[in-house]
């Protein structure tokens, strides 16, 4: 199983933009991230083809489990 840590933001045109991280430790810290999140909006850290990030969406753990059901 892999983990995936995703940032989620609004840019200046509202559309949604992801920031991921490969396999994040464990616990997350969510003040943490919270943190970095308004750090990354207001040093303008990223930049996405609709305009710079102006709102903390949410923060999500994503875990994906492949089953291989045919193999040759």
């Amino acid at each position: 199983m892999s983990k995936r840590l995703e940032l989620r933001f609004s840019n200046q045109e509202g559309r949604n933009v992801t920031i991921a991280l490969d396999e994040p430790g464990d616990p997350v810290d969510e003040e943490a991230i919270e943190t970095a999140m308004a750090t990354i909006i207001n040093e303008n850290a990223f930049i996405s083809s609709g305009g710079e990030l102006v709102n903390k969406r949410d923060a999500r753990i994503v875990e994906r489990t492949v089953n291989t059901v045919y193999e040759e």
